[in-house]
């Protein structure tokens, strides 16, 4: 329907009766149309990326997401503040940015705290860049993507290899 419809003009009976499933059904499980549509995004998404330890592989596949839903997600992004996305999305963030912290620190071994630092940091970098993404339009542009997820790799790793020396 997102693809079609623009995301403020959806409603609850207009899922229902495209679906078949009455509205008790939809509130016993959700709150209103921007939580099913945030569940949506990282029920698929995760799956994604799970198990996933490289991170460009990792974050090309978040770009393949997003570009094949383009229009979904310029549809939910004009209508949804970009921080209940965020927060949304997080634990798909989060598990992204442990996978690929836990990959680095087999070399450059941290103490829980800094762990902790390195995969929040990390975190912030993957939402900033794909919210500002998202912000310009989500542009097909896979190189350029993949350029900007190198240069996160790269600044992720001499975060922690900061962290590592700062013991």
């Amino acid at each position: 329907m997102l693809k079609d419809i623009p995301f403020n003009k959806v409603t609850i009976a207009d899922l229902s009766d495209r679906t078949g499933i009455n509205r008790q059904t939809f509130y016993y499980n959700f709150r209103d149309i921007y939580d099913l549509t945030l569940f949506m995004i990282e029920d698929e998404l995760l799956p994604l990326i799970d198990g996933e330890k490289d991170f460009s592989i990792c974050m090309l596949k978040i770009y393949d997401y997003f570009i094949g839903h383009r229009q979904m997600l310029l549809n939910i992004y004009s209508h949804i503040e970009i921080r209940e996305i965020n927060h949304r999305l997080e634990s798909a963030v989060k598990h992204v940015a442990e996978t690929m912290v836990d990959d680095v620190i087999i070399d450059f071994p941290l103490s829980a705290e800094n762990k902790e630092v390195a995969v929040k940091f990390t975190a912030l970098m993957i939402s900033e860049f794909t919210s500002r993404w998202i912000g310009l339009g989500a542009p097909e542009q896979r190189e350029r993507f993949s350029r900007f997820a190198d240069l996160l790799e790269c600044n992720m790793k001499s975060t922690i290899r900061f962290l590592h020396e700062e013991k």
